[in-house]
Order: structure tokens, then sequence, then C-alpha cells
């Protein structure tokens, strides 16, 4: 949920996974791994995944991406 934003944010159980596995500051790269380990999908999948969700987190200030 988003006072700012005046707007509620629901994620499936993957990416509920996913944000809570940021909490603390995380390197993409190191989070892609974790998740392999735990979900049946190719790197090349779970990357684009990942990306695609922090871009949309990050569009609706939810989190902020550093490179």
């Amino acid at each position: 949920m988003s006072v700012e934003n005046g707007a509620y944010y629901s994620l499936d159980a993957v990416g509920s996974d996913i944000w809570n596995r940021i909490e603390s500051p995380v390197l993409v790269a190191d989070l892609c791994a974790a998740l392999q380990q735990e979900y049946d999908a190719d790197d090349q999948t779970i990357r684009r995944d990942v990306l695609a969700l922090l871009q949309q987190l990050a569009a609706e200030n939810l989190i902020e991406l550093r490179p």
C-alpha cells in the first residue's frame, strides 16, 4: 500500500517472495541466483521477470534501483 500514491498493490506468491528478498539491498544477480535455486525456471526467464517487476515497483516509487 502506498499512502503517497493512494494505491493498494498486490503480488502473487513469487512477487511476494521477491518483495521479501529485497527488504534489504541486494544485487539483482544475487537475487536472481537465489530465485533460480528456489524455482523451476531458467536463468534468462528469471532475470527477465525479476527486472520487469523491479522496474514496475520503481515506476511506482515503491523501491529505488541503483546502478
